[in-house]
């Protein structure tokens, strides 16, 4: 069987497109929701609370993402437990998914107890280690010792185990945990695909080697000689990029790095709605309601509000 063949394992020559003159990346938030409703696993970045990229999760929602499989961070929070709440996924590889201080995540404890969900149980190291693989072209990742005390042996049926050629041990296998599409929250991106995120734990690249393509959603849209200003804080270069999108406060209701604080307060209405269930209320007002991002963002508040989880960094 004829292996997937990923652009950054290309020659650079072929890597080379047909036209040299460089074309814009920037699409609308309503034509990425589209691309990402056709593919099948997606993944996703962030960490806990953290720049998650909720405006292209909502978009995706909205063009009827169905039958899913999430390849998630090492920890996140709503940008797994909506797709949950919405009846998107199929499958999850879980290490984390939970609110930290504000308690379990309603949606996918309610998944896990009705047995509606295909989870692999998984870990940090699990996630890690097959993003890895999938980013490097390997179709296994092994680590030594690790599960020995742990039940994950016993519990997913993905972790394997093979013989070390060069010392005869047995070691634990992970597969390559690869997806069709990544989509990351950006704090700023050229029209090329020049990404910069200020903050998280630099998953993001591997999270975008390990993809057959990679949407950005950016809070800003900046020119290419202010990204080259300073080089050292592009996260992923234009080649890695596939399409851009514009969105401002596009992480809300999550904390976007060193540009504005999560909103508690409607990290709070989810979860009583949700506990209640009553997710489908939430998903009729603040997905499939709003006609595009603008109006979301008015109906959270508006640019009052944008402006006061931005003061509260400084505070």
């Amino acid at each position: 069987m004829t292996s997937k063949v990923y652009k950054h394992m290309l020659p650079l020559e072929q890597q080379l497109p047909k036209n040299p003159e460089r074309r814009s990346k920037l699409i609308s938030l309503e034509e990425a929701g589209k691309i990402i409703a056709t593919k099948s696993t997606i993944g996703i970045c962030g960490t806990h609370s953290l720049d998650g990229a909720m405006s292209l999760i909502r978009a995706a929602l909205r063009a009827g993402a169905k039958n899913m499989t999430l390849i998630p961070p090492t920890s996140t929070s709503i940008a797994a437990d909506l797709w949950i709440a919405a009846g998107a996924l199929k499958k999850l590889y879980l290490s984390y998914v939970g609110f930290e201080y504000l308690g379990m995540a309603p949606n996918f404890r309610r998944a896990a107890e009705e047995q509606s969900l295909e989870i692999v149980e998984a870990d940090e190291a699990f996630i890690q280690l097959g993003t890895q693989a999938a980013a490097g072209g390997r179709p296994f990742n092994v680590v030594q010792y690790l599960y020995e005390a742990t039940v994950h042996p016993q519990l997913n049926r993905e972790l394997k185990t093979v013989v070390d050629p060069f010392s005869g041990k047995t070691v634990y296998a992970v597969p390559a945990l690869k997806s069709d599409v990544a989509i990351i929250h950006a704090q700023a991106a050229d029209v090329y695909g020049n990404t910069q995120c200020w903050g998280g734990n630099r998953q993001e690249p591997d999270k975008c080697k390990a993809a057959g393509m990679v949407i950005v959603q950016a809070d800003r849209i900046v020119s290419t000689d202010e990204i080259a200003k300073d080089a050292t804080k592009t996260t992923l270069p234009g080649p890695w990029v596939d399409y851009v999108v514009h969105a401002p406060f596009g992480a809300h209701p999550t904390f976007s790095s060193s540009s504005y604080a999560l909103d508690e307060t409607h990290l709070k209405l989810y979860l009583e709605l949700c506990r209640n269930g009553r997710h489908q209320e939430y998903l009729d007002k603040f997905v499939y309601g709003p006609k595009d991002h603008w109006e979301y963002l008015e109906l959270v508040g508006g640019m009052k509000r944008m402006v006061e989880l931005q003061t509260m960094l400084a505070i």
